[in-house]
């Protein structure tokens, strides 16, 4: 859900070890195991936004982070 959304991007970190800053740019439709995608665009300091795709009802919590990030223990 929305909230399993952010807490996955919350334990996300930039190079510095700093946490990004995000914000949701909307749906994105159907995903590949039947659910809505949800289209996040994640910065760092003095970086490009990265866009992440979120299916929010995937069993979590998420562990692996998104490539160019790391990711803290929930």
């Amino acid at each position: 859900m929305p909230e399993g959304e952010r807490a996955y991007l919350g334990r996300l970190r930039c190079k510095d070890g700093a946490a990004p800053a995000y914000d949701r740019a909307g749906s994105m439709g159907e995903g590949p195991f039947g659910f809505i995608i949800d289209l996040y665009k994640v910065t760092c300091a003095a970086e490009s936004p990265v866009d992440v795709y979120m299916d929010m009802y995937h069993d979590g919590p998420e562990n692996r982070p998104v490539p160019g990030f790391t990711i803290v223990e929930p």
